[in-house]
């Protein structure tokens, strides 16, 4: 049934692909790829995935439509078709409207989200895939307003979109937060309606050598925390059962993104302030299982080109305020990027290494890619995620080392 399905997708996917081509103002794109990827550690495959992007889009005057539908095929099964976006946007002098499902991208940093707080992340193998594949899409309507070098977004979103997180038993599944395994009761969302709306805005200014945004929400946090609803306690043993149940629950964060050029060197920055947030703690010291806390996130970091290579470093700090020694998470986390990139062979290859670090305690993950652009159309590609360290963000995934190989067709 499923692959009828799937088939039946491809043919109408196709079809409209086929009869945009023959249309003024439409256009027809996207990539085929295909990667395998095998741990280190015993040689045993962790990635076969073939992958069918296609960009569809149409503009007629002021109005436009853009739809990107993605087929997956994982470990040989063929997947449900997924509507990565589908939106259509209306352009005014001073204005522009988008509606429908679309990716909303804020803040300057790579590879951290700390002022990109519209769309939800996919989690799901954590830092394995591309960054525009782990972003998801939200549904809703984003409102652009322009006045000179300043501008106004104003986003609205009526249906929650949750993040995705590693499946339970997976490579990536992070240990729980509890003394022993919990049994899990179902999940509570927040159901469709106007007073579950998320609500978001973002003030920018664009400047000849300095840009500056400030941003504000009040949303859904994108990941549930767990509320204990029932425990037993043994004198003398502590806790031999929890039950859970994973809750969404509201938020705010507000802060603000800049950037500004001092010679060679691009300075950037980026902070937030975020409202109540659930973290878990001792069950014995928190009756529902987690506290309420303040929370601050920023970074600063620089982006320089020198010798060939372009390079980038972050720092990145994430602080608890009011912090309890019976938390999960430590008070203060502080985490480094590097990056450094260099092309060769008239820059039809390209190399480069991106890193996180984690400081305390020190641990890291590694991502080596090579790049051969054989044709505009076609590239090759092998890379790497080494994970380092015994414990941390990272440390954690030390036996998940795995390199990883594949090609893509752009059309």
């Amino acid at each position: 049934m499923m692959k009828s399905r799937v088939l039946w997708t491809l043919a109408a996917v196709f079809l409209a692909a086929a009869n945009l081509a023959g249309q003024e103002g439409a256009a027809v794109n996207g990539y085929a790829r295909t990667k395998a990827g095998a741990l280190l550690e015993d040689a045993s495959l962790f990635l076969s995935e073939t992958t069918l992007d296609l960009r569809l889009s149409y503009r007629s005057g002021d109005a436009g439509f853009f739809a990107n539908p993605v087929l997956y095929e994982r470990e040989g099964q063929t997947e449900e078709p997924v509507l990565r976006e589908a939106y259509m946007d209306f352009r005014g002098e001073s204005f522009d409207l988008r509606l429908g499902k679309q990716q909303i991208i804020w803040g300057k940093g790579d590879g951290v989200f700390i002022t990109d707080i519209v769309s939800p992340k996919d989690l799901s193998r954590f830092l394995v895939p591309d960054f525009e594949e782990i972003r998801g899409a939200v549904t809703g309507a984003c409102l652009d307003l322009y006045l000179g070098s300043h501008a106004l977004e104003l986003v609205w979103l009526p249906a929650f979109t949750p993040g995705t997180a590693p499946a339970a038993g997976s490579l990536w599944a992070p240990a729980l937060p509890f003394p022993v395994t919990p049994t899990f009761e179902s999940v509570v969302s927040p159901g469709f309606s106007l007073d579950n709306g998320e609500y978001f805005a973002r003030y920018s200014f664009l400047g000849e050598s300095f840009d500056l945004a400030l941003m504000g929400g009040w949303f859904w946090n994108d990941t549930p925390g767990y509320t204990v609803t029932d425990k037993t306690f043994v004198p003398g043993v502590g806790i031999t059962a929890l039950t859970v149940r994973p809750e969404y629950y509201r938020t705010a964060a507000a802060g603000y993104a800049a950037s500004g050029a001092m010679g060679p060197v691009i300075l950037k920055s980026e902070g937030a302030f975020y409202g109540l947030r659930r973290y878990q703690g001792n069950p014995m010291i928190y009756p529902d299982g987690y506290a309420e806390k303040y929370s601050l996130q920023y970074m600063a970091g620089a982006d320089a080109s020198a010798a060939g290579f372009t390079f980038g470093i972050q720092f990145i700090q994430d602080l608890i305020l009011d912090h309890d020694p019976d938390l999960v998470d430590p008070e203060l986390k502080t985490t480094m990027t590097f990056v450094a990139t260099r092309t060769f062979l008239r820059d039809t290859l390209t190399a480069e290494v991106f890193t996180y670090m984690g400081l305390d305690p020190l641990n890291a993950l590694v991502k080596p890619k090579v790049t051969w652009d054989a044709t505009d159309a076609l590239e090759f590609f092998l890379g790497a995620y080494l994970f380092l360290g015994d414990e941390g963000d990272f440390g954690r995934y030390d036996s998940n080392d795995g390199v990883y190989l594949g090609a893509k067709f752009s059309f």
